[in-house]
Parts: structure tokens; sequence; C-alpha cells
């Protein structure tokens, strides 16, 4: 499902304060982990990357999950980088556009969550995603699908995809899906996505003091209540024989 995107947000800008409590106390951020390391979970891979890897916060928790692991992370935004080196020492991270060309590595899971609906080439971008698998590697993108919102497009999205889209473009790279979730409803979505489209997205971005993540907690212990079979937020995990 598309839509004309708005002027492209600076993310540098934004990831300097804008989106680093967010991801880490917001209740949306801390559900994508949690459905992560559960996608990944029966995996053993000893590489990781990150693609649009932020602050650092979904590498780390899936590295904690796959300890010994070598983990990588790029992003477009130098100063969400900077945040990452940060989180994970250890880790190896790039300044680079996913959808120009891949790294050249290979790893045995690719991760990437909240991206792909920002990328006006969505399948170049899978593709050189895929190209960065080992062979028996995993692929996991986490994006948002159905009816796309005004503040969604003012954070950079330039797609919601329609059901069942994101799965043939991730097997149009050679892929083969594997597991597919579709999480959210009621909570989430429609029932929060249309709060915050009311409110134009005021109070996701910013410094969280206590109050913002008392009510970020309870959110999250709300979203818990949400349907893992129905829902606007999807997760598609795929392999590359």
């Amino acid at each position: 499902m598309t839509t004309a995107p708005s002027a492209a947000p600076d993310y540098n800008a934004i990831w300097s304060g804008g989106w680093d409590d967010m991801r880490l106390h917001g209740p949306m951020s801390r559900q994508t982990r949690r459905l992560m390391k559960i996608m990944a979970a029966d995996l053993r891979p000893q590489s990781i990357l990150d693609v649009g890897c932020g602050e650092g916060s979904l590498l780390k928790a899936l590295a904690e999950n796959h300890p010994g692991a070598n983990v990588a992370g790029i992003e477009i935004a130098e100063n969400a980088l900077h945040l990452a080196r940060r989180t994970l020492p250890n880790g190896e991270f790039k300044v680079a556009d996913i959808a120009a060309e891949p790294w050249a590595r290979t790893f045995d899971l690719v991760v990437c969550a909240d991206v792909v609906e920002h990328i006006e080439d969505d399948a170049r971008a899978l593709f050189n995603m895929a190209a960065m698998l080992n062979p028996g590697g995993h692929l996991i993108v986490a994006t948002l699908q159905g009816r796309m919102r005004r503040f969604e497009t003012d954070i950079g999205h330039v797609r919601n995809y329609a059901q069942g889209e994101l799965q043939q473009k991730i097997e149009d790279t050679g892929l083969k899906v594997e597991r597919v979730i579709e999480w959210g409803f009621p909570f989430y979505s429609p029932l929060y996505r249309n709060l915050l489209e009311v409110l134009g997205n005021k109070g996701t971005m910013g410094r969280f003091g206590p109050v913002r993540k008392l009510i970020s907690h309870i959110l999250y212990a709300v979203f818990m209540l949400n349907s893992t079979a129905r829902g606007d937020y999807i997760f598609v995990r795929a392999r590359k024989d």
C-alpha cells in the first residue's frame, strides 16, 4: 500500500535525541525486540547483521540470545552509529545505503526492522540483504502493512505493504519464506496507531522521563494481549538454500 512521500526526514537530526529513548523504552520497539528474538530463537548464527541498526538495541538483544555471535550493523545516519558503537563496543558498524549496494560481507543472520517501509527501491534493498546471507542463512524483516496513517508519512514512510506483498518480494530474491507472524490486533493496530494519527504522533519522540517510561511500560503490557495471527505489523523469516 503506497502513498506519495513527504519530504525525506533528516535522519541524522532525528537520531540526535529524537528516536534514541523511543527505541529503548517505547512499547512498540520493545515488542519488536521480543518478537524478533522469538523468530530467531531456534537459529544458531555465528554472525548477525542488523540493516538499519539505529542505536543498537535490537542487535544487542539478539547478541544476548546468541552469545558468541559476531555482530555488525549498517545505517545511513552516522549519529545513530555513534550510539550503536557505545551500545556494542565489539560490534562492527558502517554507514551504508542498503538500496545502493550490499556490504561485501556475508552473515548467518540478517535482520531488518522498521526500515524497508522508508526505502523507495525496497526490492533492490531486499535483494542486497539476500546477497549478504551465507548459504543456509536467514533473513528476518519486520515492517508495517495495511492502511498508512498520515504521521507515518511524516516520519519517512513511502509505503505500507499490502497483504502478502512483502513475502512475495522476499521470495523474488530467491529466498524461501519459512515463517510469518502478523501481529498487533487490536491494541496496536488499529487502536494505538489511530490514536497516534489523532495526536499527530506526539509523545513518541524526545526524552522519556519517569512518567513516559511508566506509560510505555503499561502499553507494552497491554500489547502482550495482541494477536500473533492477525495484525498490521508483520515479521517474515526466509532462508537461503
